[in-house]
């Protein structure tokens, strides 16, 4: 259950691709050092969704769909 005040992820379901927004907001908030846990929490994914749309940022540099 999320605490009072956070913010709600919208219509996404479990495992629906987030937005392009949404991964240049988790880009921003690492590399101001939020934690990769805590970015998980923040948009209820898995840690591992987090490495994985660093990564696609890092070898692709864009936030878009990729197939």
């Amino acid at each position: 259950m999320r605490s009072f005040g956070t913010e709600i992820s919208g219509n996404r379901g479990c495992n629906d691709e987030l937005s392009p927004k949404a991964r240049a907001v988790i880009i921003s908030k690492r590399k101001a050092g939020v934690l990769r846990k805590d970015l998980a929490v923040e948009f209820c994914v898995s840690e591992k969704t987090i490495t994985n749309t660093l990564k696609r940022w890092k070898s692709h540099n864009t936030v878009e769909f990729l197939p």
